[in-house]
């Protein structure tokens, strides 16, 4: 096996684009694969979905559920809605309003045991106005630095 590093890579295996940079590469029968722990890149993805300042889109919400590792009627369950609501949603159908996006977010922080200045730097980062006039679902391209961890979220 051999081992290099990559300075970009496009991963999308968690259902939506993140570009990593710095990847530990190591060639495993004659083909390249990134060489990172994914349970820690899964928690540094959800923590930035957490703050992304615009609306969550459509992956992103399956995500989340799918780490928090609810059943879509679990998971309506939690927020007031229906099963088929969460459908919607993950399907592009429906969106989810600003307020009950908001719980979501306030949900991940306490499922991750958050302290209490994480959920006050939270309602300080992203304002109900701002995600509702999110509309169009700017397209947030998260960089997560392999190397350090570091994310930066950016248009």
């Amino acid at each position: 096996m051999k081992d290099k590093r990559k300075e970009t890579f496009i991963f999308d295996g968690l259902g939506f684009p993140i570009k990593l940079i710095n990847v530990p590469m190591k060639k495993v029968f004659d083909k390249w694969c990134i060489d990172i722990n994914m349970n820690k890149l899964m928690l540094v993805v959800l923590e930035a979905l957490i703050h992304k300042p615009g609306a969550l889109t459509r992956d992103e919400l399956s995500f989340i559920r799918s780490y928090l590792g609810m059943k879509m009627t679990e998971f309506g369950k939690a927020f007031g809605v229906s099963h088929v609501a969460v459908l919607k949603w993950e399907s592009g159908k429906n969106r989810v309003s600003p307020a009950l996006e908001m719980c979501i977010r306030l949900y991940v922080l306490d499922f991750l045991k958050a302290k209490d200045k994480d959920f006050r730097a939270l309602y300080k980062q992203v304002s109900l106005e701002h995600l509702s006039k999110d509309k169009q679902r700017k397209i947030y391209r998260l960089t997560i630095d392999a190397a350090t961890e570091d994310l930066k979220i950016a248009l």
